[in-house]
């Protein structure tokens, strides 16, 4: 038996207590059986341990490896250079791990948001006594006392109730309050028994006592938190493929490492200098900076969001964006503007009128048809009824209120109204009435103002306004009303009745209607068209009827195939609506927030990434379960902690905005990997060279680290911050099997633009030497200040060619003539601060004593000029036939 079915004293019985409350011996006992009555977490974070899993993951692990390798090769041949190699790789380990963290360090905590909903001191009867006691304290069998203001601790049946009314929009965003009595309930579920109120819910309208038959996880809230900290969430997109590059760069490294260890073996090197070779090859083969590269370049991504009101929370999401291939949205707000506007009025006098001006703005100017002498007269007292019964006002030109009762307000205010009267009772809206009723005393005059659901009010009326009096309605006048109603909600209007009468909520005078709408936003359209172009289709859900949904779609130009309603999906199983998403899209319709969490789970299992948008309690399940959680600026905090990204503005076109961002953040990531991964070939190369053939060392481990860590970064963080490519949101969804590190990027990286600045280094390297006298082997030159000119020369072949690298790397697809240089201030500021560290190797003494650098006079610096122009030329045409090739593909 449910407890919400039983009578008073069943239910009393039930749990063992009596009206009178339960005795403090008892309470305690209870305390112990049941515990406190708090939402737990089930997970706590410890920090430290979260801190500490930096250093565990993938591509770390594989840099504190190549540290210790160095070490190691330190360790059998030293004074190389390995050991500042291995503490530079653990600083750039520490730096990344700590930046990381920091970022993500206020990522989840949905179970402290949920706390602050719920209150900590309740009024309580404990042996016939009303005491006030800590929320924790409270146990099932407790009686708990209600009044106007309070938040509610625990799940309770009423047992008195007096003109109570509950505000559960924390739980099924209902906004209006919900009204309670204290009659058993036949509900088929605890959240819809109306002699029920509920754990993080508040009063907000009479009093009454209620038992309490839930605490703590028991309740409908501590549901909701054990469902939303029980889903877990995959690895992003971004977070597999840093993976799967360590998996790769590890396996060539090791690969390489191998092979050079037998051939150099075979080649009567040894066994120890043979291992040592392999060891400095896998380490040299590790590109060092590219995990700080992905962080700093992600945290420039959220910023830059951040700037376009989304505020992302997780770094890795900001890549995740890039793979949306479905947005499930809420209407209200994200939409529309969340701003309502009385659009049109129909009175039962038969003048329909057009009311221009948007939102709250007190312009605009009244178009009125079939108007007669006592037209002004009619709609002054429509206006009138409609804003004497509201609760919202416009004080200091802010609105403060609900947007319906402020278009009303608006409305009257455009046409001047303005009244004086005394509230003398307010009967609140309900889902339940779906009607508010006011009480006032007007010039001498009692009256009673209506308004609510069409239905209702019509319900509820025995007349109705004609242009010379007041008439008893008939059906041919119900029928004009319902043909009015129809063609408003056709228009996608919400629709009130406006009514009369004298002290009671019946025999009322039918005024007319009123067409409200909450404006679409002037940006959606296009946003909808950008979605579009780009593969993402957009599903909306929304509480609001199925054919005022249609109506909106229509308007705003949102492609769906079919209307769906809440009732409708309850009744499908998983698998069925899984199967009709991937066929067609829909529209839902009448939709409770906890049916989103079925939505999205059926679009993951199609393969689609989801980015699914919340506000309240009950959409955080949803919102942890999709790929991209997306709350809004207005919602609650326990959707915004649930949630990945939070949209500041509660704009649809944010969110397009933020994808574009990620499509972006996924192609940049390509372009300064390639850049990265290019550099390794001319540090590789002239190690391997001087290994098997009798030329001396062109390149140390500092030189190599100064890359890496040095020359390497800006520029690659200059790539990261590239702007979007002019087909950007013209391209499929990035795929979820869609690698960063393809053939493509190998191609390009180690085998086209690597080979010719390893071509490059060594070029430099050997024109050198052969141009100052040296003879082929001659490994050990005995004047130094020559040998650190011929390094200089290795360094600066390579560095140079990443400078035009760096240019030509800036579109993926485009010839970078039809880019602003200007467009990019990072790139220039790069540019610029490598010129000036080449300036500091060729002429700074500190910084050539520490990089083991020297001088070059400048008529022996013109070999390293060929090579950048080579692969400026080379690769702008490869792009070139590149993008002609997919063109004629696609």
């Amino acid at each position: 038996m449910k407890v919400y079915s039983l009578d008073k004293n069943s239910l009393l019985k039930r749990f063992r207590t009596t009206q009178n409350g339960l005795s403090e011996k008892e309470a305690k006992e209870r305390l112990e059986e049941f515990g406190e009555n708090v939402i737990e977490s089930k997970q706590q974070k410890n920090y430290l341990k979260e801190y500490l899993k930096q250093y565990i993951e993938f591509f770390p692990i594989l840099l504190e490896i190549a540290g210790f390798l160095a070490l190691v090769a330190d360790y059998y041949q030293p004074n190389e250079g390995n050991d500042i190699l291995a503490y530079a790789i653990f600083g750039a380990v520490f730096i990344n791990a700590t930046f990381t963290f920091w970022q993500n360090y206020k990522a989840d905590k949905a179970m402290q948001a949920l706390l602050k909903l719920m209150p900590t001191i309740v009024k309580v009867k404990r042996d016939n006594k009303i005491l006030k006691i800590d929320a924790s304290q409270l146990v099932p069998g407790d009686i708990i006392v209600l009044e106007e203001g309070d938040k509610i601790a625990a799940d309770a049946v009423l047992l008195e109730a007096n003109e109570l009314y509950i505000n559960t929009s924390a739980l099924d965003g209902e906004s209006k309050p919900s009204k309670r009595d204290s009659k058993p309930s036949n509900a088929k579920r605890e959240i819809e028994a109306k002699n029920m109120v509920y754990a993080g819910c508040s009063v907000v309208n009479g009093s009454g006592e209620a038992v309490v038959v839930a605490t703590g996880m028991a309740t409908e809230f501590g549901k909701i938190a054990a469902l939303t900290s029980n889903i877990q969430k995959g690895l992003t997109p971004l977070e597999k493929e840093v993976i799967n590059m360590t998996k790769i760069l590890t396996i060539l490294a090791l690969i390489a490492g191998v092979v050079f260890f037998i051939l150099g073996y075979f080649s009567g090197k040894g066994v120890l200098i043979a291992a040592i070779f392999a060891l400095s090859l896998i380490v040299a083969n590790v590109p060092e900076g590219l995990l700080p590269t992905i962080t700093l370049s992600l945290s420039l991504a959220s910023q830059r969001m951040a700037k376009r009101n989304a505020l992302i929370k997780n770094l890795a999401s900001v890549q995740t964006l890039g793979s949306v291939s479905t947005i499930c949205t809420d209407k209200t707000g994200t939409l529309t503007k969340n701003e309502m506007t009385l659009k049109e009025i129909y009175l039962t006098s038969e003048e329909e009128i057009e009311v221009s001006g948007i939102g709250y703005e007190i312009k605009g100017e009244f178009n009125i048809k079939n108007k007669n002498d006592n037209t002004d007269k009619l709609l002054k007292q429509f206006l009138i009824s409609a804003m004497l019964n509201s609760r919202a006002t416009i004080e200091n030109n802010k609105p403060i209120g609900d947007p319906t009762e402020l278009a009303l307000v608006v409305a009257s205010k455009k046409y001047g109204i303005d009244v004086n009267a005394k509230k003398l009772k307010e009967y609140p809206f309900s889902s339940e009435r779906k009607m508010m009723s006011t009480l006032v005393e007007i010039d001498n005059q009692t009256m009673l103002f209506s308004k609510g659901a069409p239905e209702v009010i019509l319900s509820k009326s025995a007349f109705y306004q004609d242009k010379d009096g007041i008439k008893p309605i008939n059906d041919e006048i119900k029928q004009k009303i319902n043909q009015k109603l129809l063609e408003f909600q056709n228009k996608a209007y919400r629709v009130l009745a406006i009514a009369k009468g004298d002290k009671e909520e019946n025999n009322l005078v039918f005024l007319g209607l009123v067409a409200i709408m909450d404006m679409p936003r002037e940006e959606i359209k296009e946003a909808l068209s950008k979605c579009y172009s780009a593969g993402i289709r957009t599903i909306m859900i929304t509480g609001d009827s199925a054919i005022t949904a249609a109506a909106v779609a229509k308007q705003i130009g949102l492609k769906y195939d079919e209307v769906l309603t809440g009732d409708e999906v309850a009744d499908l199983s998983d698998e069925e609506l899984q199967e009709r998403l991937s066929q067609k899209t829909y529209i839902f319709a009448r939709m409770a927030s906890n049916q989103k969490l079925k939505i999205a789970d059926a679009l993951q299992k199609n393969g689609e990434v989801v980015a699914m948008t919340g506000d309240g309690v009950n959409d955080s399940p949803a919102l942890k379960k999709a790929d991209i959680g997306i709350s809004m600026g207005s919602g609650t905090d326990v959707a915004k902690e649930a949630s990945d990204m939070v949209l500041l503005d509660d704009n649809f076109n944010s969110i397009v905005s933020a994808i574009e961002e990620g499509r972006t953040v996924y192609f940049n990531i390509k372009k300064f990997v390639t850049y990265i991964l290019s550099s390794n070939v001319p540090e590789i190369a002239p190690y391997v060279l001087s290994f098997f053939f009798k030329i001396p060392n062109p390149l140390s481990v500092i030189q190599i680290l100064s890359i890496d860590l040095g020359s390497d970064m800006l520029p690659g963080l200059a790539l990261g911050s590239e702007k979007p490519e002019k087909n950007i949101m013209k391209r499929k969804p990035i795929g979820k099997n869609e690698k960063i590190l393809d053939w493509e990027v190998f191609k390009r990286g180690y085998f086209f633009i690597g080979i010719i600045e390893a071509s490059a280094a060594m070029f430099a390297f050997i024109t050198f030497l052969l141009t100052h006298g040296w003879q082929y082997g001659v490994v050990d030159l005995a004047d130094k200040t020559f040998q650190a000119q011929a390094m200089t020369m290795t360094l600066l072949g390579a560095v140079t060619s990443q400078m035009a690298n760096m240019w030509t790397m800036r579109s993926w697809d485009f010839n970078i003539w039809t880019l602003s240089w200007k467009s990019n201030k990072m790139m220039i500021f790069a540019f610029i601060a490598v010129s000036i560290w080449i300036w500091a190797l060729l002429n700074v003494e500190p910084v050539q004593k520490v990089f083991n650098t020297a001088h070059v006079p400048l008529q022996d610096l013109w070999v390293l000029l060929p090579f950048p122009i080579l692969i400026l030329i080379s690769h702008e045409t490869y792009k070139y036939f590149r993008l002609k090739k997919l063109q004629i593909k696609g």
